[in-house]
């Protein structure tokens, strides 16, 4: 019995011994925490195991000649033990998981000693990204010239009428004018480290949504309000591209009109052209402002907010949200018949390290770069301008 008893103290003992190596491993940096605290919960179970078989040896050999075995009881061994001795002080039979728990307290390892590593989300979180719905509205052709040329008719008289048996059949009289709009490029370009190139596949592919997006967002604004002063597009809002309108208050019904009124007639005005209405282009804001409007009973005059709005729609024309549209500004029409947007090279990304001192300093230059035109081919075709009811 007494062998035994030893057996089971050496091994606690030699478990004690074990526990305080690897805490000391853990503050001086050579071991990781977490792999450090499995092992000792392992060896935390063994501890308890060997306890209770130590207890399960003195209780046998009490029953066997009714001695206390020179007092070495649990309670005596655990106040005599090495680990009691190093915490003098704890009273109380504790678990492993307690003693280690003590060990921790006295020499407490910080997250920086323990070189804890950050979980780190895959891919890059960006920035707000705009919905682009501008260019869906134009047909698109490619091409493969510098520019773009067209023949516009500018004016027609129609002379044809009914003609009596053998007289003179009546005339008509056209005139047209030589258009031109040249091919403009939007491009931009930015670097990163080789390292990032090799070592993070999903930022390379984040860059170069990123710069895609970045080029199609610019030809977005460009086509909606680009100025026609080279390098810019000459967009469909830029002037003599489009009819302004300049309704008086009359004609939108009186005193009680509202901007309801004003587009109501304005999709009219393109319809009376000869053209159909299609769609009409709004900042998010005005449209807010537009659902708002309501009847003097209170109701909502464009329908109960509890429908949905993702098929938009006002005196039957489907409204486009757009912020390239700028706030109190409107533009309506048939825009299929409008305009047609010339691609003489779709957005490309293209990467090298021979830039500049690229290849010195390990960068790669990223470049996107798209070639597009607009030819406006009926002006007539589309109203907008201020988004107000006048006063008179």
């Amino acid at each position: 019995m007494a062998e035994d008893i030893k057996i089971a103290l050496e091994a606690l003992n030699k478990i004690d011994a074990s526990i305080a190596t690897m805490q000391e491993s853990v503050k001086k940096g050579e071991a990781a925490q977490a792999d450090v605290q499995k092992k000792i919960d392992e060896l935390g179970e063994k501890q308890v195991l060997f306890s209770r078989q130590l207890l399960d040896i003195q209780q046998k050999a009490q029953k066997a000649d009714g001695s206390e075995v020179a007092d070495k009881s649990i309670g005596a061994q655990f106040v005599n033990s090495e680990s009691y001795k190093r915490f003098k002080g704890v009273t109380g039979v504790r678990s492993a998981s307690a003693v280690v728990a003590n060990k921790a307290a006295e020499n407490p390892v910080t997250s920086a000693q323990a070189h804890l590593t950050p979980y780190r989300v895959p891919g890059i979180v960006p920035l707000e990204t705009r919905e682009l719905s501008i260019e869906a509205l134009f047909p698109k052709l490619p091409t493969s010239a510098q520019s773009i040329e067209y023949l516009r008719e500018k004016t027609f008289t129609n002379g044809a009428a009914t003609v009596a048996e053998a007289a003179k059949k009546p005339s008509s009289a056209f005139e047209f004018e030589l258009m031109q709009t040249p091919v403009q490029v939007i491009a931009h370009w930015t670097k990163i480290t080789r390292q990032l190139a090799d070592d993070a596949p999903a930022l390379q592919a984040f860059i170069n949504a990123r710069m895609i997006y970045g080029v199609n967002l610019a030809a977005e604004d460009q086509l909606l309000s680009g100025n026609g002063t080279s390098p810019n597009l000459s967009g469909i809002m830029a002037t003599g591209n489009y009819t302004a309108q300049a309704f008086k208050l009359a004609q939108l019904g009186g005193s009680g009109a509202t901007m309801l009124d004003l587009l109501r007639i304005s999709f009219a005005t393109v319809n009376a052209a000869g053209y159909r209405t299609s769609a009409v282009v709004l900042n998010p804001m005005d449209w807010a402002v537009l659902q708002g409007l309501k009847a003097s009973d209170g109701s909502y005059l464009l329908g109960s907010p509890a429908n949905s709005f993702s098929a938009s729609t006002i005196w039957g024309v489907r409204v486009v949200e757009s912020a390239a549209m700028a706030q109190g500004k409107f533009l309506a029409g048939d825009f299929a018949r409008a305009a047609t947007v010339y691609d003489r090279m779709q957005t490309v990304v293209d990467i090298a390290a021979q830039n500049e001192d690229d290849f010195i300093k390990n960068l790669y230059t990223i470049r996107a770069e798209r070639r597009l035109a607009l030819a406006v081919e009926h002006s007539t075709a589309v109203i907008g301008g201020a988004l107000s009811v006048p006063t008179a």
